[in-house]
């Protein structure tokens, strides 16, 4: 029987049924749990990708508005140096062109004396060509400072404006001025882009001086027609009537 008994295999171990039933339902709920708390994660990690998102497309905006900023500030600062730059040049230029002004003006007039006369002396050629030189050289010169954005200001027969213009005498009105009007230029302004760098030095127009003329021509009549008056009433005021009762 010992022999017997040592070859016959082990009989197997039954676990009993309550002995192992918790443990299965913790099995069976355990992959639910996993998948609760791995979706849980996810979530988590969204709102922070979410939040790192929103952070980073702020600081881009942000970046990119200082640096339209910048940009905006050096192109101010770029425009105001070339305006001031070119304010200097053509402030610096102005009186070369009034000497160009000056040199046509009297040039001009000397011409004028052969003109008049209609003769055909070389000297007359010569002056006639100079004058032409010079007023080529005063179109360009013109030419290129308006290009400039340099503008003479109108002011000849203008009504004056303390803005561009600068009276330094008043004159009575002659025939077909009026109060208040440019009679005489005697320095040109101009403009800088809009801006005045130069006013114009000019001569006004004042009040006319025919009324007090017929004022003072009224006062005489009038002085006149007072005698006559007193001639005629003895006892009018200033008469010789009086003069002799007083």
């Amino acid at each position: 029987m010992n022999d017997s008994s040592q070859g016959e295999p082990p009989e197997p171990l039954v676990e009993a049924p309550g002995a192992n039933g918790a443990a299965d339902g913790d099995s069976a709920d355990s992959p639910e749990t996993e998948e609760l708390s791995g979706l849980e994660e996810l979530q988590d990690r969204i709102a922070v990708l979410s939040q790192e998102l929103t952070d980073a497309k702020d600081l881009a905006r942000r970046a990119q508005a200082d640096l339209a900023n910048v940009r905006r500030r050096a192109r101010n600062e770029r425009a105001e140096f070339r305006s001031r730059a070119t304010e200097e040049v053509c402030s610096a230029l102005l009186p070369v062109l009034d000497d160009l002004h000056r040199a046509a003006l009297e040039v001009e007039k000397t011409t004028g004396r052969w003109d008049g006369d209609g003769s055909q002396d070389p000297a007359g050629n010569v002056v006639r060509g100079l004058l032409e030189g010079i007023r080529l050289v005063l179109r360009r010169f013109q030419d290129t400072l308006k290009r400039q954005g340099l503008l003479e200001i109108e002011a000849a027969g203008a009504p004056f404006d303390p803005r561009v213009h600068e009276a330094v005498q008043e004159i009575p009105a002659g025939p077909g001025q009026r109060e208040g009007d440019v009679t005489e230029v005697l320095r040109r302004g101009y403009l800088l882009d809009g801006r005045v760098i130069r006013p114009a030095t000019v001569i006004v127009a004042g009040a006319s001086a025919e009324p007090a003329e017929v004022a003072e021509g009224t006062g005489e009549g009038g002085s006149d027609q007072g005698d006559e008056a007193s001639a005629r009433d003895p006892a009018a005021p200033g008469s010789a009537a009086e003069s002799v009762s007083a």
